[in-house]
């Protein structure tokens, strides 16, 4: 059996295409903060302060874990003299 010839070429058509969408990105954080991955209230991982990379590994995580509640959150920096927080 051949598969079916996609031609790419065409902007025009109407044929199915796995397309990937890109959803917000979180903001980044201070290098002192952090963001956290927990599934069902349970903790997950530690993914960094980029909120790029946090993005892809809660995209993930939801991807994987359909059927649970997948659920990001930050731990602020804790440092007084950190202006980033006033930003």
């Amino acid at each position: 059996m051949k598969p079916a010839h996609v031609d790419s070429t065409n902007s025009q058509a109407d044929d199915l295409r796995a397309v990937c969408v890109p959803s917000e990105s979180l903001p980044d954080l201070c290098h002192h903060a952090l963001y956290e991955i927990y599934v069902n209230g349970q903790y997950i991982e530690s993914v960094g302060s980029l909120g790029g990379n946090a993005q892809r590994a809660l995209d993930f995580y939801r991807r994987k874990r359909r059927k649970q509640t997948v659920e990001i959150r930050v731990q602020p920096c804790r440092l007084s003299g950190c202006t980033w927080r006033q930003q």
